[in-house]
This record gives C-alpha cells, sequence and structure tokens, in this order.
C-alpha cells in the first residue's frame, strides 16, 4: 500500500449525501415562500459540491432575498432525517476493509455531527474505523488542519504516511495543510481543481488500483 493511514470524508465521499441535501434545501426554500418552479435543483446540487453547504446558504438566500440563519435553521430540520436513506458509493466498503486487513487504519473526518459515525455503522463500515473527529468535537472547520493534527496526535499518526481523501478541494488542502497527501474523489468531474491532490479520481475501484500499487 502507498499509506498506512486513511483520513475520509464524509459527505460526498463514504456516504452520497446529496440527493438527500438537495431535496431538504430545496424544501426549505419552499417553506421560505419561494415558488417550487423558481428552484433550480441542478445549481443548488452544484454548487453544494464545488463549494459548500454554507456558499449555497448564502448565496441562495441573497438570490432569494432570505434570512440566511432562518433558511439554514429550516434546512437542517429538513435534511437530519434523510440521512438514513443516504447510500455508501459502490466500492467503498471493499476498499475500507482491504486497508484494514492489510494493516492500515481509517479515520473519519467530517463536519457532520455524531450521526454520520451513525449512519456508517448502520451501512456496515463503522467497524473499519480506528477513530473520528465530527462536529460534536468542535474543532474549526476545515481546511483548517487542527482537526486532522489532532487526530494524527491521538493515534500517533505521522503524517507522511497518511492521506486524506474527499470530494472537494477544502478536503484536499486539509491534508496538504496537516503534511499528508490528499485524494480528490469526484465522479462527476464538477471540481475545479484548485487544491493540486496526488491523485484524481471518479470511483474507488480506481483509487483502490492506485492505492495498492508501491
Amino acid at each position: 500500500m502507498r499509506y498506512q493511514q486513511y483520513f475520509w470524508d464524509f459527505d460526498g465521499t463514504l456516504v452520497n449525501t446529496y440527493p438527500g441535501m438537495v431535496t431538504a434545501f430545496g424544501e426549505a426554500l419552499v417553506a421560505s415562500g419561494v415558488n417550487d418552479f423558481e428552484i433550480d435543483s441542478e445549481e443548488i446540487y452544484k454548487t453544494m459540491r464545488q463549494h459548500s453547504l454554507g456558499t449555497a446558504l448564502q448565496r441562495f438566500a441573497a438570490e432569494y432575498q432570505l434570512d440566511r440563519q432562518r433558511l439554514e435553521k429550516i434546512y437542517r430540520l429538513q435534511a437530519a432525517p434523510k440521512l438514513k436513506d443516504a447510500q455508501a458509493f459502490q466500492g467503498i466498503g471493499e476498499l475500507l476493509a482491504q486497508i484494514t486487513a492489510a494493516g492500515g487504519r481509517n479515520f473519519l473526518l467530517t463536519h457532520k455531527d455524531h450521526r454520520a459515525m451513525d449512519r456508517l455503522e448502520q451501512l456496515g463500515l463503522a467497524q473499519d474505523f480506528t477513530g473520528a473527529v465530527t462536529a460534536d468535537d468542535h474543532y474549526p472547520r476545515k481546511p483548517d488542519p487542527t482537526s486532522l493534527l489532532a487526530l494524527c496526535r491521538q493515534y500517533q499518526v505521522d503524517p507522511q504516511t497518511a492521506i486524506m481523501i474527499g470530494d472537494r478541494n477544502l478536503d484536499v488542502t486539509v491534508g496538504h495543510r496537516a503534511g499528508m497527501a490528499g485524494a480528490l474523489f469526484d465522479p462527476e468531474h464538477l471540481i475545479v481543481d484548485e487544491s493540486q491532490p496526488e491523485i484524481r479520481v471518479i470511483n474507488y475501484d480506481e483509487l483502490r488500483d492506485w492505492l495498492m500499487t508501491d
């Protein structure tokens, strides 16, 4: 294996939460008084994928002249129950198991709260994770490397033996700032590469082939 320690983002990397997130965002806009026919779900999705949920909230609150904080509150109420339907990406379970079978370790680094680990448990993936940092730990958000470095200290990880894997530039950037490699998972070629990842892949078979080659 190229690396011994693997740090994973959750949303859009391990689990495809975006369909539920986009639906919840549309519901929040409607609840805020926006007409359904005005809502461009594809544009919401692209904004979330290419940038962040925060950017989507800021952009569409301004576009529809809404209170951003109220929009976010409604969104989170709508999004929470949809997590139970989010499925793992194809091939991720096999890759996680292969890493642990080869003596590697997997870690979770997410802006989501403890429900991320709950969902991994439900999907049968949690047993392949050694440790996690979630929103409940109240670290600065990515790409600030504080949370990643804390995980490294807690589990005696040498960053030079590690890679951070995520679906956005900020995931690669946080890895680089912590002194480790970065991989960008971009299944739809939506991301403008600003972070210079060591590898960019569209599926996990491709990533596995690269990782398992010394």
